[in-house]
């Protein structure tokens, strides 16, 4: 079966957001669509970006609810403006 992917167009980035359940060992937990930290880690950029993070990263948001939600394949990304990103998780 051929994945699904969305390439963000300009400033706009695509991060990977909270899944609405996991699988604990052996235990479905189900969280709401809400989430409360504002890291996330970087799936795609725009197309026109220049920007000081890139794919794998983890970057910081402005709002824990900033963007919109999209689910592909069962999994939930969500999609922000560059500037609404205020920094860079250092490892």
């Amino acid at each position: 079966m051929k994945k699904t992917f969305l390439r963000p167009i300009r400033r706009f980035v695509l991060v990977l957001d909270d899944q609405p359940e996991t699988d604990e060992g052996g235990i479905i937990v189900r969280r709401e669509m809400g989430c409360s930290h504002m890291d996330f880690t970087v799936v795609a950029i725009g197309t026109t970006e220049t920007v000081d993070f890139g794919v794998g990263d983890s970057v910081i948001v402005c709002d824990a609810n900033v963007g919109r939600r999209v689910m592909l394949d069962g999994t939930v990304y969500r999609l922000v403006r560059v500037s609404d990103i205020i920094g860079v998780k250092e490892p």
